[in-house]
């Protein structure tokens, strides 16, 4: 959990800044900070709400791409015969043996479907809230 939620939001925060200090996220902010309080929720996403799911996508991705081969070797340990347990290194090592490297990644596809979504509007959704609570992130 903790890598996984380490990439997560290092990768949008440093996606978010990046974008912040563009031209155009430079320009964006300086809009939102000229009509103030006379703009709806949506208008105040300092990102819009476009790029926000596009970012918080793309976050999720990185934090699944990253960590799912932990993933495939917990599954594997799971499965193990109580009588022939290996540790997670050798249950590593047997993984790649058998299918290589790729064998770690086995399922991702599938398994970013899932994530994508659920990445992009959580984000999406944490934004507004920020927002509608009034909370400030600077």
């Amino acid at each position: 959990m903790a890598p996984s939620g380490a990439v997560f939001y290092g990768v949008y925060d440093i996606l978010k800044s990046a974008y912040l200090h563009t031209p155009e996220g430079r320009k964006r902010l300086q809009h939102m900070k000229q009509e103030g309080q006379q703009l709806n929720a949506m208008e105040q996403l300092e990102l819009g709400p476009m790029r926000t799911l596009l970012y918080g996508a793309i976050a999720g991705a990185c934090a699944e791409a990253t960590t799912y081969p932990f993933e495939v070797v917990r599954r594997q340990l799971q499965l193990q015969a109580r009588t022939a347990r290996l540790g997670a290194v050798a249950t590593c090592m047997k993984i790649v043996e058998q299918g290589g490297v790729p064998a770690l990644y086995a399922g991702l596809i599938p398994s970013l479907l899932q994530v994508l979504p659920s990445a992009a509007i959580s984000y999406f959704m944490y934004e507004c809230m920020k927002i509608v609570l009034k909370v400030e992130s600077r």
